[in-house]
């Protein structure tokens, strides 16, 4: 009986010479010993190699894409922006629910969102925004 370990090396020596990552994946898959996790509807038995290779053409083409339409994993904000964020969502939240939290948060939200944004912080608007939206609202009843 063979181990995995055989199994692999037996999988691998059966490859062409040339083969790439890609060939090996295939192979796997078409082996059955990997599930590319896609639906059983999706798949109708072992795919064609053809459209194997398109899922991995999607998938490279996917990487490509900029971060922020891709992976919000990435984003890594400066402290300012972080601030400015959980301020504008705890003015946001409430906003409805007991105002006097969001007056104090939303102006902590804006200006630090400011200073993120006068430090090149990506994204420390949106936290400007999400005050200011928080704030309008009320600017009727502060007046009065």
């Amino acid at each position: 009986m063979n181990n995995m370990k055989d199994e692999m090396i037996a999988l691998v020596d059966r490859l062409p010479a040339d083969a790439n990552w890609n060939d090996l994946v295939y192979q796997l898959y078409a082996e059955g010993k990997v599930n590319l996790g896609l639906a059983e509807n999706e798949r109708d038995g072992v795919m064609s190699r053809e459209v194997f290779d398109n899922l991995f053409i999607r998938a490279e083409s996917a990487h490509d894409m900029p971060d922020d339409m891709r992976n919000t994993l990435i984003y890594h904000p400066g402290n300012t922006t972080t601030v400015a964020m959980i301020a504008g969502v705890v003015a946001a939240a409430f906003a409805f629910v007991f105002p006097p939290i969001a007056w104090m948060a939303a102006p902590v939200a804006f200006i630090a969102g400011f200073m993120g944004v006068l430090g090149g912080q990506p994204r420390a608007w949106v936290a400007m925004m999400l005050s200011l939206v928080t704030l309008v609202p009320f600017i009727p009843m502060i007046l009065k």
